[in-house]
């Protein structure tokens, strides 16, 4: 199997450091066939001030309507803006992962700057970063059919949204990370140079490769990523919880 990749965005991740209180340094995973997915996760959740402080874990994975999405950068700001509960809710009304992308996009786009104003607002020393923040998140799932389709979107408080849409097929396993993912990027190039994919075409495989892939930014930025993991396989059957990680005790 080779991989086919989408365009991987690091822009958030002056974000991810910057976020005022609390901030989810996080490195998502996809990796995606025809009819399956695995979808990885780190845990940590940076306590920010003017520095990093001390970390907490937090389950970051949303799961509704057979999806499952993943955000990163700048995704909270207490009583403005909580991009986790966009995505929640659209994923619960949509039917696809296409129009809850788009829902999610619509409504996060409206609400985005409020966000970046009430962090220009606590971080008044750092009013210039606020040009580098930025959101993405990833939704996957299966249609109908039993197709994986999985949408990515990057939005951006100076640039327009970008969105990357794609779906795997028999030959090829599809990539999407998000947030930190300067380690994975390394791999992926190593791996696509090595013909490291061959044989990569089932879920325990694909699940190894998502674990590795975290575990690669957890060694890059180990104030920034960390665990404990949360790992599921999306297939026919639904969503299945391969690894709790921090979701053990959400609800």
């Amino acid at each position: 199997m080779t991989p086919k990749r989408a365009s991987i965005c690091v822009s958030c991740v002056l974000a991810a450091m910057l976020i005022a209180h609390t901030c989810s340094a996080t490195t998502g995973v996809v990796l995606y066939e025809k009819g399956f997915a695995v979808v990885a996760v780190d845990g940590r959740v940076n306590q920010v001030g003017g520095v990093i402080s001390g970390h907490t874990t937090e389950c970051k994975l949303d799961m509704a309507n057979s999806m499952v999405a993943i955000a990163a950068g700048l995704a909270k700001q207490e009583d403005v803006f909580n991009a986790r509960e966009i995505l929640r809710q659209a994923m619960q009304q949509a039917r696809t992962v296409e129009e809850a992308a788009d829902f999610a996009q619509r409504q996060i786009q409206r609400k985005f700057p409020a966000a970046v104003e009430a962090f220009r607002k606590n971080n008044p020393d750092r009013a210039n970063d606020a040009s580098n923040l930025g959101l993405q998140f990833v939704i996957a799932g299966l249609d109908d059919a039993g197709t994986v389709h999985v949408a990515r979107c990057f939005i951006s408080e100076s640039k327009a949204p970008q969105v990357d849409n794609a779906t795997g097929s028999d030959d090829h396993v599809g990539v999407a990370v998000i947030g930190e993912s300067n380690a994975v990027d390394r791999d992926l190039d190593r791996l696509h140079n090595t013909n490291g994919w061959e044989g990569k075409g089932n879920p325990t495989d694909l699940e190894k490769m998502a674990r590795r892939f975290i575990a690669l930014e957890i060694l890059e930025a180990p104030h920034r990523v960390g665990t404990p993991l949360a790992v599921v396989l999306l297939d026919r059957n639904g969503v299945h919880g391969v690894e709790d990680g921090a979701c053990k005790a959400a609800p």
